[in-house]
């Protein structure tokens, strides 16, 4: 019975120590919990300016982040600088286009969800806008420009390049050397064939807007004469919404516009300035789209060609001829198709 009451005893202190210890190591960690509720709380207003200004950035329109420089002469505020020697989409509100650069299949992307314009609270064409900037133009130079642009919906865009300020500059009104095809072109749609070929347009008739139909793909070269010195150029396509100088839109919401093969070269002194996913002058038999390989883009090209929905050029036909027996028609088909699937290695 003693022996019994003995451990008891025991068993009932160490009970009583353990409850103890438990209490104890509870009261630290509630203790150090309050220390550090106190060293978290207190983080934020110490840190409240620099919250406010990352929340000011991030509220910060397109536009806002492009114009707006920081008046803090000497602080390093470690905001990354926009690049704009690269191709980019500016929209001044209340103008807003998504934009995809596709490595894989080497384009841009711009995809209208408001075009802006007067109607809608904005300016004009230029409210939206696809553009490069940082190289320069030369008077009295010679001049290349190449791109091809793809629109999902019916519309137009104006091209142009120039001084990013749109100021006048000896005979560059607005600042604009070149726009919409001045100087000698060739301009070549899918869907209508050459729309011009070595055709000659004044500077004072190349304001309008370019055309572009559902669907369809303009493939166009440009040789052009700099008119006035530009020591920062930019070269833009204008996107946006009706205004003073636009009786329509350029193009709906919802509307996707494709861009590739987008070059500048100044040829007096062999000089490439821009080059964007650019375009080789194709001899592969099959490339119809000229991206220097033969694809399943290049097959429906020349099924779209065979039954007379897509006017092709006499270079894009001769690749079509893949069974080299110097005519279009199905076997040629069927011989890229068998290429296609692997069933044959070279066309």
């Amino acid at each position: 019975m003693k022996k019994l009451i003995a451990f008891s005893t025991a068993l009932f202190m160490l009970s009583s120590l353990s409850v103890s210890l438990v209490s104890a190591e509870d009261e630290a960690v509630k203790n150090e919990s309050e220390t550090t509720t106190e060293t978290t709380a207190a983080a934020p207003n110490e840190k409240a300016e620099d919250r406010s200004e990352a929340a000011g950035t991030a509220d910060s329109t397109p536009a806002e982040a492009e114009d707006t420089v920081s008046e803090d002469k000497g602080e390093d505020t470690n905001k990354p600088e926009k690049d704009y020697s690269v191709w980019h989409v500016h929209a001044d509100s209340p103008a807003e286009a998504e934009f995809t650069d596709d490595t894989e299949n080497k384009e841009y992307t711009v995809k209208i969800v408001n075009p802006g314009g007067e109607k809608r609270g904005g300016t004009d064409k230029w409210d939206l806008q696809f553009r490069i900037r940082g190289f320069e133009i030369k008077e009295g130079h010679e001049y290349t420009v190449k791109y091809r642009i793809s629109a999902s919906n019916a519309g137009s865009f104006y091209s142009k390049i120039g001084n990013p300020e749109s100021e006048t500059v000896g005979e560059a009104t607005a600042g604009e050397v070149w726009h919409n095809q001045f100087g000698v072109s060739t301009v070549r749609s899918y869907t209508e064939g050459v729309v011009q070929q070595n055709a000659e347009t004044s500077y004072g008739d190349a304001w309008s807007n370019t055309s572009i139909g559902k669907g369809d793909t303009l493939n166009v070269t440009c040789n052009f004469t700099g008119i006035a010195d530009l020591p920062v150029a930019e070269w833009c396509f204008f996107l946006g919404g009706a205004g003073s100088t636009t009786s329509s839109d350029c193009f709906a919401p919802g509307a996707s516009v494709r861009f590739t093969n987008l070059v500048l070269i100044d040829n007096t002194t062999g000089e490439t300035l821009v080059s964007a996913y650019p375009f080789t002058d194709s001899s592969v038999k099959g490339d119809i789209d000229g991206d220097g390989k033969a694809d399943t883009t290049d097959l429906s090209l020349m099924s779209l060609a065979l039954i007379g929905d897509k006017v092709l050029d006499d270079a894009q036909i001769t690749n079509c001829d893949v069974d080299g027996d110097n005519r279009f028609h199905i076997a040629d088909i069927a011989k890229m198709k068998q290429y296609l699937a692997k069933i044959i290695e070279e066309l």
